[in-house]
Parts: C-alpha cells; structure tokens; sequence
C-alpha cells in the first residue's frame, strides 16, 4: 500500500508544482497544461480512493460509496480532500476559459497542504502548520516547477525576451529559495519537535536525507544566479550557455529525489 500511495503522491505533487511553476514563470502551453492537470485530477481521486482504503482496511471500501462519503463528510481529512478536489476542478475550469490560471493553480497546489500531517493537529497548533505546510508548497512549487520550462528556454541562446524571463525568475527565485529554506524548517519543528541532527527514526532519516538535496540545490541555483546567467548576458555564448543547461539539469534531478522523498516520509510516523 505504502507503495502505491506513494507513487499516487508523487505524480499528484508534481503535476500540482509543474503547473504553478509553469504558469509563474510564464509559459503558455494550454494542451500540456490540460494534461498535467489531467494528472493531477486522476492521482487526487485515486489517492482519496487509498486513503479510504488504508482507513477501512480493505480494497472494497474504495468502490464502497457509502464509506467514501462517510470518509469526506464526517472528518476532518476527508472536508480537506472535499475542499482540495474542488480546487482542482476550479483549475480545470480555469485551463478550459483560460483564465486566471496562475491563481487557480497556485490555490489547488496550497490546498494539497490541508492533507498531510499538518491535517491531524487541532487547533491553533494547526493552522500555524497547514499554513505553513501551504507557503513550503508555493515557495518550492515556483521553484521546482519552472525548472523544466527554464531548461526549455535554454534549448539554444536566449533571446531578449527569454534572457528577461529568466532573470525574473532567478530573481524572483531568492524569495522562494528563501521560503522553503525557512518554512521547511519551521516545518521540521513543528512536526517532530526538535531538528533531527541525529535521525531517530526512518522519517527522520529521509528528512535529512532531503535536506542535504536541497543544499544541494541551492548551491547549483546560487552558481546559475550568480556565475552563469551574468555570463550568458555578457555575451559569453556557448560556454555559459552549457553550463547553465548543466546546472540546470542537475536541479532538475536533484528536485525529482526531493519530491519522491517527501511523497515516501509523508506517510511515515514522524516519532
């Protein structure tokens, strides 16, 4: 089960950050854009689906409509799934009439934050968790997600308009980078209580482990900033240009470990 879920989250929370990242950075492309939301409507259903599963303990209850709805209209977890579904069909709607896209996708993704661990806290605890939980996904939505289409742009020498973009984007970039630097922590705390220098458990240990791939990140993100774009705007060409494709790459690889991680620890007892 923990498989299956497993993959079902991650397909979910990559086609939820390809779109908003996508739609940020400024890509129009509406037929992939209708396919990744194809994606993410079929793995959010399916993933309910498992959810009722894995709560009544049994595959039946998945084709079992009186359980399902006992699930989304009796607690807490299932209002969260009602509310981030009806999202989802509102970014469907909105990819359909072409309008405010960037709003709805950036609102399906936040919502996903409603089911995680942050959905099992009471109170004011978790609400400063879900909120929490809400900024990390659009801070690292926005940077995930537009990778791919900054690496299309970087298919041959940026033209002005592309260079402009991507400057936007790196610049726009430290603020998210920033984001889920800090919100990732405050994230850390307020589920475990404590930062795991010393993991005590296997949740702990691929938290760290996830950790260490974004420091990764953040280093090939501040070389691209800092050393490859200034040379691609100073006319270095082709040099410049393969260096920042390679880098590039390398967060793009670094950034699929970070999400499969988190979509494996997410269903894992924190303690």
């Amino acid at each position: 089960m923990i498989g299956v879920l497993s993959l079902c989250r991650f397909l979910h929370f990559g086609a939820a950050m390809l779109l908003w990242g996508r739609e940020a950075y400024g890509v129009s492309a509406p037929r992939f854009h209708r396919s990744l939301w194809g994606l993410l409507a079929v793995t959010g259903v399916a993933w309910l689906f498992l959810e009722t599963v894995e709560a009544a303990g049994t595959w039946s209850a998945a084709i079992d409509p009186p359980t399902i709805w006992l699930l989304v209209s009796a607690t807490a977890v299932g209002q969260a799934w009602t509310l981030h579904l009806a999202l989802v069909a509102a970014l469907g709607l909105a990819l359909w009439r072409q309008r405010s896209v960037r709003t709805a996708a950036a609102l399906a993704l936040v919502s996903a934050a409603l089911v995680g661990h942050a959905a099992m806290q009471a109170g004011w605890p978790g609400v400063l968790h879900r909120s929490n939980d809400a900024l990390h996904l659009l801070s690292a939505g926005y940077w995930v997600g537009a990778l791919p289409a900054v690496l299309a742009g970087l298919r041959q020498v940026p033209d002005r308009e592309e260079l402009a973009r991507l400057t936007r984007f790196s610049q726009w970039g430290h603020l998210a980078v920033a984001g889920v630097i800090l919100t990732g922590i405050i994230n850390t705390v307020l589920t475990l209580g404590y930062i795991p220098w010393e993991p005590r458990s296997l949740y702990g240990a691929l938290l760290v482990l996830k950790v260490l791939l974004v420091a990764v990140m953040v280093g090939l993100a501040l070389a691209n900033r800092y050393v490859h774009v200034p040379r691609l705007s100073n006319g270095a060409g082709t040099k410049a240009l393969k260096d920042l494709r390679r880098g590039t790459m390398l967060e793009i690889s670094c950034s699929v470990g970070v999400v499969l991680l988190v979509s494996v620890f997410g269903l894992l007892n924190p303690v």
